[in-house]
């Protein structure tokens, strides 16, 4: 049988009470009447008292700022007509739902999406027990909380107290938040991003630490990255106490700090496991962008071994900039093409073609004598379809990404991304 809409509720209501009615009346199937029961509430403008079920005692609570929409089947109404009457209580079946016996769920789902989309804010009563159309109320709400957390005020439910005949009215719209902050952490840390229409009033600065974190991995704007976004997400994941998504927390702040934390380790290789880390993501393109500023730090770094005053002549010059430090150092793959560059400037004593003139002719031999040797040997990669160096073939791959210029498919993109990765691991990162 299908679920059928008794009347259309009015649009004119802002607040709305939604109740799943039970079989709970004045009389048991003996025909033995039914004592009442003490409901016990913390939930704010809901008072306790003994009552046969939590219906009376909505209606004397959100009457008179709630339109009380009940959902229900005919028996569920024949019972609970005879509940109202005891306390003199009357509510509108009209506006609400009448569901027959019915096992089409799409219907019944429908339905309520449609009661939920009527109001601006919506309290929830699963309190009659947990059959299959609480339940599927309960699941609907489980969908819904995900598009609009804000609207939903109370889910309400009666929790079976020690003491016979007595329920504690407890509040599962918490749980559901919960449920959408771990079903949060779980996203991020597949991808680093966020669902943009994910509100969570309650956890709202850690959904602001986590978006910053992940703009700032898309931006590729590292120093922020690494000095202030990283560091106040870790803070923020440190400060959830629910057991119940505090392991996820934990585990993706321990993930985050070993990404982005450079204490101890180089600049160049924090690069790497990032760009790493992304291509496991699927970010191909930020990955090569992070992967190719680790080649430049890695060549910089290489040379300071054997190197030091003069790189950090270098580095003084330019401010410890390492975008230009690093653009500096890169420059010296071209040996032969740079060389008469600088020779330019030597004789001329100027600048020629942006080339400053901060080091000298026996400098620059030291420098050329020590730029990484693996990065120049040459290698056929498919990704490029010809033989290249592996510097020359990251940078070369990282600006057709960017252009669009690579005419192939997806997963031959990134089993190329892949080779060049892993080549620069063994041949450079493993080695230094």
């Amino acid at each position: 049988m299908a679920l059928k809409i008794k009347k259309k509720v009015n649009e004119g209501q802002t607040k709305a009470v939604i109740t799943v009615l039970g079989m709970i009346g004045t009389h048991d199937r003996d025909n033995n009447e039914i004592q009442e029961a003490e409901y016990i509430s913390k939930i704010t403008r809901l008072k306790s008292a003994k009552k046969l079920n939590t219906l009376p005692l909505l209606i004397e609570n959100y009457a008179g700022n709630y339109k009380i929409i009940p959902i229900y089947t005919q028996k569920a109404k024949e019972i609970q007509i005879k509940v109202l009457m005891k306390y003199g209580l009357d509510i509108s079946f009209d506006d609400g739902i009448l569901i027959n016996d019915s096992e089409d769920f799409g219907e019944i789902f429908a339905s309520i999406d449609k009661l939920l989309s009527t109001y601006d804010k919506v309290i929830i009563d699963v309190s009659h027990g947990f059959r299959h159309l609480p339940l599927l109320v309960f699941i609907d709400l489980v969908i819904q909380n995900f598009k609009d957390t804000k609207k939903i005020e109370h889910i309400l439910f009666a929790k079976e107290t020690p003491q016979e005949k007595q329920y504690e009215i407890i509040d599962l719209k918490e749980y559901m938040e919960l449920a959408n902050i771990s079903f949060i952490l779980t996203n991020f840390n597949n991808n680093f991003t966020v669902s943009n229409h994910i509100e969570v009033e309650k956890y709202k600065p850690l959904l602001d630490a986590l978006n910053n974190f992940s703009n700032d991995i898309m931006a590729l704007s590292l120093n922020h990255l690494f000095n202030k976004s990283s560091k106040n997400l870790i803070k923020k994941l440190h400060e959830i106490d629910d057991v119940s998504i505090k392991q996820q927390a934990d585990k993706l702040s321990k993930e985050i700090e070993t990404l982005t934390n450079y204490e101890g380790k180089k600049r160049y290789q924090t690069y790497f496991d990032l760009s790493y880390a992304l291509f496991d993501k699927n970010y191909m393109l930020v990955s090569l962008a992070l992967l190719y500023e680790s080649v430049r730090l890695y060549i910089k770094t290489t040379i300071k071994k054997n190197e030091k005053e003069l790189v950090e002549k270098i580095e003084i010059f330019y401010k410890n900039d390492l975008y230009a430090i690093g653009d500096f150092f890169v420059k010296f793959k071209e040996q032969e093409f740079i060389y008469k560059k600088f020779e330019n400037n030597w004789k001329e004593n100027k600048k020629t073609e942006n080339i400053p003139i901060i080091i000298n002719q026996n400098e620059f031999l030291r420098i050329k004598q020590l730029f990484p040797k693996a990065l120049l040997k040459t290698y056929k990669y498919d990704i490029i379809y010809s033989e290249n160096t592996l510097i020359d073939a990251i940078a070369y791959t990282r600006n057709n990404l960017a252009h669009g210029n690579i005419k192939t498919e997806y997963k031959n993109i990134k089993k190329g991304i892949k080779e060049l990765i892993e080549q620069y691991q063994k041949n450079c990162i493993n080695l230094s």
